[in-house]
């Protein structure tokens, strides 16, 4: 009967409408669920465990290569590391904000779920917002996804390429560098077939991870702007429909209660996304400049291109989210004081309106770590600094 009555409802809980970010949660093991963080965490050390023959490799290479000042192989490990780095320190800072993500779903869920006993006006707002949401939810499956089919990809068409041409084709691995203990055989059989497949799986381990902790702050930012949007339409909607002074108050009182949760809600995202924020920016203008000095050593190689665009796409996801909340935020001002409340004259909701719209006058920005905001303008900011290190680098 439950499941029935579930099925018919139009709006539903945030894992059956955002499904590739619910699931791709679960299967990075960063799915808020109180009851086994000790058990994720646990996994997670085992996927560690199971890809510490790489990462040892890695870090081995990387010391290597910065000992020899080796600064073409040094940025190309770099550009490698920052992905892993972001990996790892993103599972155990959600696994650490367990709480905080989990209230934050449920809240979505609440909200959702009352938009099924909603006026048609107010659901044309939900399926707005709601394909906001998607929208962000299909960027972060694809961006992963291609980061890390990048190398493979070229390897394998490289070495297909290679065959067809040449009876003695050159093998290419997944991520070119000297294997401790293997440097005279890493190329030999079966020793290059077992590592390739060993890169393989440790690549795509990472992409559950990325496709849902950044999928669902699009969707938190998306939620919130919902939750304004309903907000100052209730307030039009007051004005035009109550039939007397006391209904009127009674809506507007709704209404600031109505404010006062998506300002609560504006925290909930800042303190549980903020740390994510700073990583991002940080470890993002590393990895593009690095990409850019491989571009200027080696010329316009496809792998370093399409990395280097990718990693732009992915910081420029949050700053593009963070400033339509913004400028929605802003807008909320205007579309308070267009209500109709002149032909009501009365002071008490003059007052009421006066509350919201004074607290609306707050720009609802987002920071990492109270270091850098994001919007339009840090995302331009990160292109410079990312130039200025790539300039730093290349300087003689």
């Amino acid at each position: 009967m439950n499941q029935s009555k579930t099925d018919c409802m139009k709006y539903k809980s945030f894992n059956e409408t955002f499904k590739f970010c619910s699931f791709a949660l679960a299967f990075g093991l960063i799915y808020p669920n109180r009851k086994n963080v000790c058990l994720r965490s646990t996994l997670f050390s085992f996927v560690l465990l199971f890809n510490c023959g790489t990462l040892f490799w890695f870090m081995w290479y990387t010391v290597k290569c910065l000992w020899e000042l080796d600064i073409y192989n040094s940025t190309r490990n770099i550009t490698v590391g920052v992905i892993i780095l972001l990996f790892v320190f993103k599972t155990y800072y959600v696994n650490f904000k367990t709480d905080m993500f989990a209230f934050l779903l449920e809240q979505i869920t609440k909200d959702l779920l009352k938009g099924n006993n909603m006026d048609a006006d107010y659901q044309e707002i939900y399926d707005y917002y709601i394909k906001e949401g998607m929208f962000g939810q299909k960027c972060y499956v694809w961006i992963p996804l291609i980061l890390s089919s990048i190398f493979p990809t070229y390897a394998g068409v490289s070495m297909i390429y290679g065959s067809l041409t040449s009876d003695d084709f050159k093998k290419v691995m997944l991520h070119e560098m000297d294997l401790k203990y293997l440097e005279d055989k890493q190329y030999d059989f079966p020793y290059f077939e077992l590592v390739f497949a060993y890169y393989f799986l440790g690549i795509y381990s990472m992409v559950p991870n990325f496709a849902g902790f950044d999928g669902s702050f699009c969707i938190a930012t998306s939620h919130l702007r919902m939750k304004i949007k309903l907000m100052t339409h209730s307030v039009q909607k007051a004005f035009t429909d109550s039939k007397d002074i006391l209904e009127l108050r009674a809506k507007l009182k709704t209404c600031v209660k109505d404010h006062q949760e998506a300002l609560e809600f504006y925290d909930l995202i800042q303190r549980l996304y903020g740390g994510w924020l700073f990583a991002v920016f940080l470890l993002t203008s590393f990895l593009i400049s690095c990409n850019l000095y491989q571009i200027y050593l080696t010329g316009i190689d496809p792998r370093y291109t399409l990395f280097a665009a990718t990693g732009v796409f992915h910081m420029y996801m949050p700053c593009y989210f963070a400033s339509c909340l913004i400028e929605l935020g802003e807008q909320s001002c205007t579309d308070v004081y267009c209500a109709k409340w002149e032909s009501w004259a009365d002071p008490t909701a003059t007052k009421f309106l006066i509350f919201i719209m004074a607290r609306a006058q707050k720009r609802l920005l987002l920071h990492g770590m109270g270091i850098v905001f994001f919007n339009m303008e840090s995302f331009v900011s990160l292109m410079q600094t990312s130039y200025s290190f790539f300039t730093l680098i290349t300087s003689k």
